[in-house]
C-alpha cells in the first residue's frame, strides 16, 4: 500500500510530529476501510445490504467507509460481525522511533495520596456498632 506520503511528497522530505500523526491515522483509516470493502466485494455485499445488517442509513455506512466519519472500536467490531468476519488488531510492540518520543508510564512522577479511614465504633456488649463511617482524603492533590 503507497501511502500519501509516498504519493505526493518527494523522499526524504521531512515532518513535523503532528504532520507523521495525521499521516499515521489517514494510513490506518484508508488501511482498515480498503480491508473491509475487499471483505464485502469477497462476500458480494453491497453498502446498501451492510445498512441493513446494521440497521443504519447507507449514507451512514458510507462516510464510515469512505474515512469521513469516524468509525470507533465498536463500529468496526459490528460491521465485522455483520460481514461474518473476525477482526484481528495487532499492535507491535517494537514501536517505530518516532513514537519511542513521549515519556514512559515509569518515568511519570506522582505525589502519593494519604486516605484515613474515619469509621468511629461504639462498643455495646461484645458488639461493636458503627456510629460514624467515612473516608477523609488529607493529602488532596492539586
Amino acid at each position: 500500500m503507497m501511502s500519501a506520503r509516498e504519493m505526493f511528497f518527494p523522499e526524504g522530505t521531512e515532518f513535523s510530529e503532528a504532520e507523521e500523526r495525521a499521516f499515521a491515522r489517514d494510513d490506518l483509516i484508508y488501511m482498515v476501510t480498503e480491508t473491509l470493502l475487499m471483505a464485502m466485494e469477497d462476500k458480494e455485499i453491497s453498502k446498501v445490504e451492510l445498512a441493513k445488517r446494521l440497521n443504519k442509513s447507507k449514507s451512514h455506512v458510507s462516510r464510515l467507509l469512505d474515512g469521513s466519519r469516524n468509525m470507533t472500536l465498536a463500529s468496526l467490531s459490528d460491521i465485522c460481525f455483520a460481514l461474518g468476519i473476525q477482526p484481528e488488531v495487532r499492535i507491535p510492540v517494537e514501536l517505530p522511533e518516532t513514537y519511542q518520543k513521549a515519556p514512559k508510564w515509569s518515568s511519570v512522577q506522582v505525589k502519593p495520596l494519604t486516605i484515613k479511614n474515619k469509621t468511629r465504633y461504639k462498643r455495646a456488649g461484645n458488639v461493636l456498632k458503627v456510629e460514624k463511617a467515612g473516608w477523609t482524603n488529607y493529602n488532596k492533590v492539586a
